[in-house]
């Protein structure tokens, strides 16, 4: 039988041009950790194909999303390439199968004291001016690594509140729209950021272009721009500056994720943080709000108020009456009609009369004045007693009236 093996570059014509260079370079990545086999003879084996999975779990730490991706490319080339699948190795997909769970590893934050305390001191050198520049511009707009990359000369204009950025966010939800932050004067921010920005002018000539460039460890700026690898590598040189210990744990994420966590300590809401940071919903800012401080405080109060409220607190209220000839005077100075239409209704409640009626009686209570006062004083002191306490009330009467008082 006739081996039908297609050429590699008749394979990657038959798929879209758009997603030609993944497909290869997950190829070549394949062949490359199999230089024993020929791939012009026949399909690999499984044991290659499941070495080189482990390969990607465990040495490249690849996240299991990205193995499924990659287990797609691989699967289109090789049904093209010999008419072969690799759903009929079950368990190849058994294997990437068990590697469903990841564990993500996410930036170090920076202490934020720490972190702004360094954006407000005085840089020995240029070359620290130039990456107090960075951090101040990546903490105060958020910034991922490439959006800081991007940032541009004209677009950042001085005004009394501070710097205002214009920028785009490299992984915008839906929409292609440009959005702005503030470097703000209060707290020396944006004067130290005039620092760096006035010497790209003068010494450099820059107005216009690229924000970030090299610099000497003495006072001056070099025409070179400064690069993705020694910009990515800001964070570990701010964290030896900053004597801080494990320093290769931070990266260049830690200065959006430290703006991040800044943000939800201050009580900002879920739509500020999305529409901020450019998310694409709330669930990425759900881990910040959860654990800021305000949210942490707000907990702690609840727990305590709990605890409080279990152990059944006593509130005693004590109610000290006047004598009762100061309480008459008062009532004598009511609204004379107030004690007319008390009186009719007295008058008007004659049991003999509703009885030919064939009625009930329904006898309306007449305020006496001195319970009066006293429902009056328990009221406002009761207005005052936490929700849910069991209180004790404790009513003294200073007069020579002797009587019982009914209270709802």
């Amino acid at each position: 039988m006739e081996k039908n093996i297609l050429p590699d570059d008749d394979v990657f014509e038959q798929i879209q041009p758009k997603s030609r260079k993944a497909y290869r370079n997950c190829w070549d990545m394949f062949r490359g950790r199999n230089p024993e086999i020929n791939f012009e003879e026949g399909p690999p084996g499984e044991e290659a194909l499941t070495n080189f999975f482990k390969y990607l779990r465990i040495d490249k730490k690849t996240a299991s999303s990205s193995m499924w991706t990659l287990y797609s490319y691989l699967n289109s080339v090789l049904k093209r390439k010999y008419s072969f699948k690799l759903q009929d190795l079950p368990r190849l997909t058994m294997l990437i199968k068990g590697y469903a769970v990841d564990i993500k590893k996410k930036a170090t934050i920076f202490d934020q004291a720490i972190l702004k305390k360094f954006m407000v001191s005085e840089m020995p050198n240029a070359y620290w001016e130039v990456r107090q520049a960075v951090v101040v511009l990546s903490f105060f707009g958020g910034l991922r690594l490439e959006e800081c990359l991007t940032l541009k000369l004209e677009q950042i204009i001085r005004s009394s509140v501070g710097y205002t950025i214009t920028h785009k966010r490299c992984k915008q939800r839906s929409d292609d729209l440009f959005t702005k932050f503030v470097v703000p004067e209060d707290g020396g921010f944006a004067e130290k950021l005039s620092i760096y920005l006035t010497k790209i002018n003068m010494q450099l000539d820059k107005f216009a272009g690229r924000v970030f460039y090299t610099a000497s460890k003495k006072s001056h700026l070099k025409k070179q721009g400064m690069g993705r690898n020694t910009l990515a590598l800001v964070p570990h040189e701010l964290a030896k500056f900053l004597e801080l210990p494990e320093g290769d744990v931070f990266t260049f994420h830690s200065f959006r994720r430290t703006s991040a966590t800044s943000a939800a300590d201050a009580g900002s809401t879920t739509e500020q943080l999305v529409d901020f940071f450019g998310w694409k919903n709330g669930s990425m800012c759900q881990e910040y709000i959860s654990s800021s401080k305000p949210a942490i405080l707000g907990m702690a109060t609840r727990l305590a108020g709990f605890e409080a409220l279990s152990q059944d607190p006593v509130v005693e209220v004590e109610v000290q009456m006047e004598e009762a000839k100061e309480v008459a005077q008062e009532v004598a100075q009511e609204d004379p009609l107030k004690q007319e239409m008390e009186e009719y209704i007295v008058l008007e409640e004659d049991p003999e009369m509703y009885a030919m009626a064939g009625l009930e009686l329904v006898t309306v209570p007449v305020p006496n004045p001195v319970q009066g006062r006293v429902e009056s004083t328990i009221m406002q002191a009761m207005s005052v007693v936490p929700a849910g306490s069991i209180v004790n009330l404790k009513i003294v009467v200073l007069n020579d009236n002797a009587g019982t008082f009914n209270f709802n």
